[in-house]
């Protein structure tokens, strides 16, 4: 997948691509030259930067509804909606297609950022939008405000907005959305604060669709007592799990109960070695799609970010790159399935239902 590259704002773009390009230099030499670009005219673009800068400062932040989103005919298609977002909250849901905004054709970078720094980055833009978007085959509008920020940040706080907790007859069930997994110390500390609040539930949906990130062993401690269940990385340029062959449990709380993980083609990095990790627990069931298979570091380019595919490296013991994780039970969920309802997230609610 090749992206056109247009003239675009380059916020702390030539110190930070520098910085970066160090970074990850260093997993370029065993990795394949082949793979795929993300360009500045993508939110994906922004993801990656944010996810890989170096320091807090250098994520790039942005005006953004809190979507993802593919090109789809007439406008983009939402394939998830951020929980707490401005779309998720003024009722855009995955499967809507975004169509216009204040009248022009719809940009998910371009419609609430404008070039107007002499490049020096976007700036915040506290203006009301009208959006224009299909849904079921109805047009449909919101007046929203973009929030300004870098998604990095954005992904955090969507997984907390993400926790609820809901009965069912005499059961509970909770429910969380890993949206992005970070290593840093303080966010693993409040992802564990935050999973206390499940101590009561029965069983546990996790879903990692559309989720990114890099997996520590600290992740696990959550789900796995006493380091049962690991995983080996032939290869220790794979950027995405800081995993040990062994490691001593740091989680106060591990949740034992029955667990659901949710899949599908947009899980991807540290994400789906999580949910292969979980895969070999017994009382965890996989549901949804085969992730997409993508441990790779990115590089960058000028002004894109080229991923490069970790075809070398082996999980243990086998090919992870373009494979992925197979889930335990199929449930296709295609983005152009439109409506309020979720297969994957029924059918993990009556898997769930039947083991507690």
């Amino acid at each position: 997948m090749h992206l056109t590259m247009i003239p675009v704002t380059r916020p702390y773009s030539h110190w930070v691509l520098i910085a970066l390009s160090a970074l990850v230099s260093q997993f370029a030499g065993a990795q394949a030259s082949s793979g795929y670009e993300f360009s500045p005219d993508t939110l994906d673009y922004y993801l990656i930067q944010a996810f890989q800068a170096p320091s807090v400062r250098e994520r790039i932040p942005l005006n953004h509804i809190g979507v993802t989103v593919q090109k789809a005919e007439g406008g983009y298609r939402v394939t998830a909606a951020l929980e707490g977002y401005p779309a998720h909250q003024g009722g855009i849901e995955r499967g809507d297609t975004i169509v216009r905004v204040n009248g022009e054709p719809y940009h998910p970078v371009y419609s609430f950022n404008a070039d107007d720094t002499g490049g020096l980055g976007f700036t915040p833009n506290p203006s009301e939008y009208r959006v224009e978007y299909e849904k079921l085959g109805n047009l449909e509008t919101v007046d929203t405000v973009p929030v300004f920020e870098n998604l990095y940040d954005s992904y955090r706080t969507a997984t907390l907005n993400s926790m609820q907790a809901f009965p069912l007859g005499n059961k509970t069930i909770g429910y969380i959305r890993f949206w992005g997994l970070s290593r840093a110390t303080s966010d693993l500390f409040s992802l564990e604060v935050a999973m206390s609040g499940f101590t009561n539930s029965d069983g546990l949906i996790i879903d990692l669709r559309n989720s990114y990130g890099y997996l520590s062993s600290n992740h696990l401690d959550m789900f796995i007592r006493n380091s049962r269940v690991s995983f080996t990385a032939s290869n220790d340029s794979n950027s995405h799990a800081a995993i040990e062959s062994s490691f001593a449990s740091s989680a106060n709380r591990v949740f034992t109960k029955p667990i659901v993980v949710l899949i599908n083609a947009q899980t991807r990095g540290g994400a789906e070695l999580f949910a292969h990790a979980l895969s070999k627990i017994g009382r965890v069931t996989t549901l949804g799609e085969k992730s997409a298979g993508e441990i790779g570091p990115f590089t960058v380019n000028e002004d894109t970010f080229r991923y490069l595919p970790a075809d070398q490296t082996l999980i243990d013991g086998q090919p992870f790159e373009d494979v992925g994780v197979a889930p335990k039970q199929v449930i296709a969920f295609p983005y152009a399935q439109g409506g309020r309802s979720d297969p994957q997230f029924e059918a993990a609610v009556d898997v769930l239902l039947g083991r507690i």
